[in-house]
Parts: C-alpha cells; structure tokens; sequence
C-alpha cells in the first residue's frame, strides 16, 4: 500500500477491524464525521527555505485531499493567507471574523481563527464568535495573560445532509505563555467557551470545540490545569477513542520528536458523541517534512 496519509488511516482501520475494536467501522460511514484541528502556523519571513508559507500550501493541500476531513478548526490563518488557501482547497466553504465587518478590528485583533467546512455535505445554519476575555462581546485581550494577542472562538451550527442532523462546531487558540498566570487564564478561556457553549447550544447539543489550547493534558505538565475546564464539562477525543495514539501535536519545525510525551498541545473536546479513531498526522510525504509547527489531529466521530 502506498505510503500516504489515506492508507495509513485505512491500515489503521483495518487493525482495528482485525481485533474487534469497531466491528461496525464500515457498516455506519454515513454516519461518521471527520474532524481535524490545525495550527496551519502564520506567514511570516522568520520562516526560510521549506517553512515557508509559499512553499507549505502545496502539501497542506495534498495533506487535507488524503486525510480528507469533513470540518477542520484551523488557527493562525491571517487574512493575507486566506486567497491562496482557499483557492488550493476549493472543496471547503469556511467561516471566520471578518475584520470589516467589526468596527475598529483589524486582522492581528480577530485571533486568526477559522472553520473549513465541506461544501457538499454541510449546510451552515448559524454562526458566531467572541473574545477570549472578561468583555467577550469586544475586541480585548485575555484578562491579565502575558501573552498580549488578541484570542478568539469562532463557532457554527451545522446541518449534516447526509444524516439530519444538526451539531455545533468550536475553534479556538489559546495564550501560549508558560507564567503561572497564563496557566490561569487558559483555564478562563476554557471555562468562558464552555459558558457559552451551555447558551449557544444547550445540554443536549452534539458540540465539538478543537484548537491549539497551548497545554496538554499530562498531569505532569503544569500547563494541564488549563483544560480542567473542558474535563469538567466534555470529553477528550485523543483520551476516549476506540483506537488512539498519543503522539505530540506540537513539533516545532522539527525541534520536538513525536516520541516525546507533553507535547500534545492540540485537542478535540466532544460532547454527546462518539469517538471511534483518533490519529496525530505525523507522517511526511506532501512535498516538504512539515507542512507546519503542529501536526494536524483528526478524530472519527459517530453522530
């Protein structure tokens, strides 16, 4: 089988049928969404030769065409990234903050933030966002973080034609700074998303929230209580699948080994749903070694 990310997830698969594990994995496909979340990792001249964001559209797009998912939640997408981007991947429709739209917002204030979503299954039937703050109505920053961005959610509802069935889509980006305080603003950032997914979509809501949450869950990363949070009220994809690898999402152009535990800085948090393969996108074949900084992760879902 040739070596790409379809037949590694196919092989997987397979594995899994082999040893009972999802026995109904073929039987219920139309059932099953896959999501992704991407730090697609911002254009800028810092990044030379291979890391440039010229030189990475390419293979992301050769990545997104074999993995194939049906939503991604993508984060540092700058507006001046979005023409090529989405022209490469004609098969997405996508949401983000429209800085002309919002008085006074620029592109650096819109947290970068953006939902892919397959134009031929989905049918977008409402749509929002807000800042990671204590005025999540207004352009502001995170409470007292030392990281000064701006950080935003982004959400939409969607209807699934293929099932009937609606579900409610985050992405996010949290503060990235390691201070004892930035850990505590994380945990807010958590908290407000989960707030508001409570009076967005309710209880009883199928939601999914990805992102870039700057902290994994090892208890031994002190980091980990940012997503106290999202543990209270959700459940992790990498932690609840049938099958799932452990593998860290966060690679740094190369200066951080899969291999190495803590770095798994990207999640899928889920409620009322059903995990069944999660894997981190790791593997090189698209044109250049990494297509980012972050490895995509992607999750099956049953609805």
């Amino acid at each position: 089988m040739k070596n790409t990310a379809k037949g590694r997830l196919l092989g997987l698969s397979l594995a899994i049928l082999t040893f009972g594990g999802l026995e109904a994995w073929a039987a219920d496909a139309d059932c099953r969404i896959k999501t992704m979340s991407f730090n697609i990792r911002f254009d800028t001249p810092k990044d030379t030769a291979d890391f440039d964001w010229s030189r990475r559209q390419q293979p992301i797009a050769r990545m997104l065409a074999e993995t194939e998912p049906d939503i991604i939640g993508a984060q540092e997408v700058l507006q001046s990234m979005t023409s090529s981007l989405y022209a490469l991947n004609p098969q997405f429709c996508h949401y983000s903050i429209n800085p002309e739209k919002e008085d006074s917002v620029s592109d650096r204030m819109t947290g970068n933030t953006s939902i892919l979503y397959r134009r031929d299954r989905f049918e977008a039937l409402d749509s929002g966002y807000f800042w990671l703050s204590a005025t999540p109505e207004k352009a502001s920053r995170p409470w007292d973080s030392t990281d000064r961005h701006y950080r935003t959610a982004v959400w939409l509802k969607l209807h699934d034609k293929r099932t009937g069935k609606d579900f409610y889509f985050f992405t996010t980006h949290f503060p990235y700074k390691k201070a004892p305080i930035d850990t505590e603003v994380r945990a807010q950032c958590a908290k407000l998303i989960c707030d508001k997914i409570k009076e967005i979509a309710g209880d009883g809501a199928t939601v999914f929230v990805t992102g870039d949450m700057n902290a994994s869950d090892n208890d031994y990363d002190p980091r980990s209580a940012s997503l106290d949070p999202y543990f209270d009220y959700m459940k992790a994809a990498r932690r609840e699948a049938e099958f799932t690898n452990k593998r860290s999402s966060f690679n740094g152009f190369g200066r951080v080994s899969p291999e190495i535990r803590g770095k798994n800085l990207d999640h899928i948090f889920y409620r009322n749903a059903t995990p069944r393969l999660f894997e981190t996108v790791d593997y090189p074949g698209y044109g250049v070694t990494y297509i980012s900084d972050h490895y995509p992760i992607i999750c099956h879902f049953d609805l």
